[in-house]
């Protein structure tokens, strides 16, 4: 492990540094991870980094220490109960671009990194329609193929197109097309046959312009009848 990506905090307590609204780039000691859990546990990990670029994620692999790794994102479909043990490696990919687009579709590919619910409203204001009925779903982009999330009578395999992955011990780049995530309910090869293996990177979503919405989920569509609402 390189010694100078290294900062050693001496306190049980020491939330993770942030340069403005960012973490530093190395690897630090005994972190609490209360700011990045979305139960606000106090527990500390033994080590603790973020990445922002796939630069850094390399780097930080190569020099991690020999711990169980866990690849964090948004914090929000973990419990907490104990100090780790280990090397928490914090997700913070960000970044949303246009791949290609015709007059009807746009390809849309988002950082893993990005928070979810930020990237649907970014959507909605650009005329991207597909993702509406997952907003408020909390965590990260990067989590949303990993579980397949869905409400409403959507789920991420309806709007799916590919995604960039990091195969952890090859070093290698891998893009997987909606039949190689194998999506089931909330399920996906991330989450089984590839578990630990992979650091999502990003993710890209087939988004329509002329948006046909869904209101078809439980009560929603009388619910907007009552309300004079159409959809």
């Amino acid at each position: 492990m390189t010694q100078k990506y290294i900062e050693r905090t001496n306190t049980s307590n020491a939330a993770p540094h942030r340069t403005n609204h960012y973490f530093y780039h190395m690897i630090q000691e005994n972190v609490d991870l209360f700011p990045v859990n979305t139960f606000g546990i106090h527990v500390n990990a033994r080590y603790f980094a973020l990445f922002q670029s796939v630069n850094e994620l390399k780097r930080l692999l190569n020099d991690r220490p020999q711990v169980p790794l866990l690849i964090l994102g948004g914090g929000s479909n973990i419990l907490l109960t104990k100090d780790f043990e280990g090397f928490v490696l914090k997700n913070e990919l960000k970044g949303i671009d246009i791949v290609s687009e015709t007059e009807s579709e746009v390809l849309v590919k988002a950082g893993a990194g990005e928070i979810w619910h930020e990237f649907v409203l970014y959507c909605i204001e650009h005329g991207y329609a597909g993702l509406e009925n997952l907003s408020l779903i909390p965590g990260s982009v990067g989590a949303s193929p990993m579980q397949n999330i869905g409400a409403y009578g959507v789920e991420i395999k309806d709007v799916f197109h590919s995604l960039e992955a990091y195969h952890i011990e090859s070093s290698e780049m891998h893009t997987f097309d909606k039949e190689a995530c194998a999506f089931g309910y909330r399920e996906s090869v991330f989450k089984r046959k590839f578990k630990d293996q992979y650091v999502i990177l990003n993710v890209t979503y087939r988004l329509n312009k002329k948006p046909n919405l869904n209101t078809s989920y439980g009560a929603i569509e009388s619910e907007l009848n009552r309300m004079g609402i159409t959809a």
